[in-house]
C-alpha cells in the first residue's frame, strides 16, 4: 500500500511544479503532453526519483551552510549565488529556441567552444545559453560568447532550484559537456520537452568505480538522456556500464583537438615577454595547471636545472590562482625569488626571479615563450588536465602518471613522441634539459604536433550532426 501511494505520489508531483500558478495544469502538460519523455512512469524509477531527492533533502542543511561559507568566506558574487539557486535572470534568457549548454570549468570550457560553435552553425536561428559552475568558467565563457549569447551559473540538483531554473529557461536542447551528470537536471529537462545529450563525454576508472555504488541512480539518469557522444571506445563502454543505451551512444571523438590555438607573432610575443620582464634570450619553462604538492616538484627540478643553465626561467601557473601566495612561499623556501603577474608593472622583479601567473586565460599565450612544459594535475591524483593547450603552440608537452581524465590524449601523445610522462623532480629535470639541449627535437615536436591536430579533429561537427538530428527528427 505504502509502495502505491509513492509511485503515485512522484507520478503526480513532478508535473505539479511545472505551473506555479495552475498546479491541474501543470499536471496535466507533465502527464499528457506528447514531448514528454521523462520517465516518471516506470514504477521502479520513480522509486529512485523519490529516494534520491530524499537523499538530497536530507543532505540540503550542508548545502545550506556550503552557501553560507562561499559568500562570506569566498569572493564568490551574490548574482552568481542566486543564479546556483535556479534564480536566473530573465534578461539572460534567448527568445526562441534555447541551446543551454554547460561546461563545468575552465578546462571544460575551453573544450565546449568549438562544439557550441559547430551546434550554432548547425541550428541557425537559435540561442546560446552558456552556464558554468566556477568563477573561473564563468569568466572564461563570458570571454568566449561575448556577442553571441548569455552565460549564467548552473543550478544545484536541489529539486526547487532546477524547476525554477527550467521554469524560466524551458531550453529545446540541453547540452552537458565531458562529466555533468545530474539526475534532476536530466529529469526536469525531459518533463519540459527538451532533448537532452552529453557531448566530448568521459569517463574515468575512479568515476565508474564510484558511481557502481549508486547503479541504481544512474540506471534512471541515463534514461532521460537522448544521446552520448564519448571521446573514445572505453568512455563509451564505460557509460554503458553505467546503464546507457548502447544505441544511444557514439564515440565521436575529442573537441579539444577541435580548439583553435592562435600562434603568436613574433611582435605578440615579445610584448608578452616585456610584459613579464623577460628579455627574449633566456630559455623559459613553464608548469602549467599546477596542483598542491605538485609546485615543490616543479620547483625542485628547476633547481636542478639552473645548476646546469643559469640562465634558465620558470613560469608557474596554479590552477587555482587563490594558491599565489602559497608558491611565492615555497618558491621562498626553495631560495627563489618570485613575482606575481599582476604586480609585475608596478613591483619589477629581479632578474632571475619565478613568475607566477596569477591571471585567467592567459595561460595559452604563456606556453608561446617556453622551450617546454610541464602540465599539472597530473603527479598528484587528479587526473592530469589539457597536454594539448603547449602542443598547439608547437611546444613539448611533460606530464605526470596521473592522467585518468586525458589518458587517451596522453596515449596519443605519448606514442607520438611529442608528449613525455615523468614521475620525480629528478626525471622532470632531465627531460627539461634534454629538450634545451636539442632544438631540433623540438622544432620536430612542433611539427608533428600540427599534423596530430590534423588527425583528430572533427569532433565537434559530429556532435552538432547528433544535435540536429535530434531536435530536427
Amino acid at each position: 500500500m505504502l509502495q502505491g501511494w509513492l509511485l503515485d505520489a512522484a507520478r503526480v508531483a513532478p508535473a505539479l511544479l511545472l505551473s506555479t500558478r495552475d498546479p491541474v495544469k501543470g499536471m496535466a502538460y507533465g502527464l499528457a503532453n506528447s514531448r514528454c519523455q521523462c520517465h516518471f512512469t516506470n514504477g521502479e524509477y520513480m522509486l529512485v526519483f523519490i529516494c534520491y531527492n530524499i537523499m538530497v533533502a536530507l543532505f540540503s542543511p550542508l548545502l545550506v551552510l556550503y552557501i553560507i561559507w562561499l559568500l562570506l568566506v569566498t569572493d564568490r558574487s551574490r548574482g552568481g549565488m542566486r543564479e546556483r539557486l535556479g534564480f536566473i535572470p530573465k534578461r539572460k534568457v534567448p527568445t526562441g529556441k534555447c541551446l543551454w549548454l554547460h561546461a563545468v570549468s575552465v578546462g571544460e570550457t575551453g573544450a565546449a567552444k568549438p562544439i557550441w560553435e559547430a551546434l550554432l552553425a548547425a541550428l541557425p536561428g537559435w540561442g546560446l545559453l552558456h552556464s558554468t559552475t566556477t568563477d573561473t568558467g564563468q569568466a572564461q565563457a563570458k570571454k568566449a560568447v561575448e556577442g553571441r549569447g548569455q552565460t549564467c551559473y548552473f543550478p544545484f540538483d536541489f529539486l526547487p532550484c532546477v524547476w525554477l531554473a527550467f521554469h524560466r529557461v524551458r531550453p529545446s536542447l540541453l547540452v552537458m559537456v565531458e562529466t555533468e551528470l545530474w539526475p534532476n537536471v536530466f529529469a526536469f529537462a525531459k518533463l519540459y520537452g527538451c532533448r537532452v545529450m552529453v557531448a566530448n563525454g568521459r569517463i574515468s576508472d575512479r568515476s565508474l568505480r564510484g558511481a557502481r555504488r549508486v547503479r541504481w541512480i544512474y540506471r534512471w539518469m541515463m534514461t532521460n538522456v537522448d544521446h552520448f557522444c564519448m571521446q573514445s571506445e572505453g568512455d563509451a563502454a564505460r557509460i554503458i556500464q553505467l546503464g546507457a543505451d548502447p544505441a544511444r551512444v557514439s564515440v565521436v571523438g575529442n573537441s579539444k583537438f577541435d580548439t583553435t590555438i592562435p600562434l603568436l607573432s613574433e611582435s605578440e610575443q615579445a610584448a608578452m615577454q616585456q610584459e613579464l620582464g623577460l628579455t627574449g634570450e633566456e630559455p623559459v619553462l613553464v608548469a602549467g595547471c599546477t596542483h598542491p604538492g605538485e609546485e615543490e616538484i616543479v620547483l625542485s627540478a628547476f633547481r636542478l636545472v639552473k645548476n646546469a643553465v643559469p640562465a634558465a626561467r620558470l613560469i608557474i601557473a596554479p590552477r587555482d590562482i587563490s594558491r599565489a601566495a602559497k608558491v611565492e612561499e615555497l618558491a621562498a623556501a626553495q631560495g627563489f625569488a618570485s613575482a606575481r603577474r599582476t604586480r609585475i608593472e608596478t613591483e619589477p622583479p629581479p632578474s632571475d626571479a619565478v613568475i607566477i601567473l596569477d591571471t585567467i586565460g592567459e595561460l595559452s599565450r604563456v606556453y608561446a615563450l617556453c622551450a617546454s612544459a610541464f602540465v599539472g594535475g597530473s603527479l598528484s591524483p587528479n587526473g592530469g588536465h589539457n597536454v594539448l593547450e603547449p602542443l598547439g603552440m608547437g611546444k613539448p608537452a611533460l606530464f605526470g602518471p596521473y592522467m585518468n581524465n586525458f589518458r587517451d590524449i596522453a596515449a596519443i601523445t605519448h606514442t607520438e613522441g611529442v608528449g613525455f610522462q615523468i614521475a620525480s623532480a629528478e626525471e622532470l629535470a632531465e627531460c627539461w634539459l634534454r629538450l634545451l639541449r636539442d632544438p631540433a627535437q623540438c622544432q620536430a615536436i612542433a611539427t608533428k604536433s600540427r599534423e596530430i591536430f590534423r588527425q583528430y579533429t572533427g569532433a565537434s561537427e559530429r556532435c552538432a550532426e547528433v544535435a540536429r538530428k535530434l531536435v530536427m527528427g
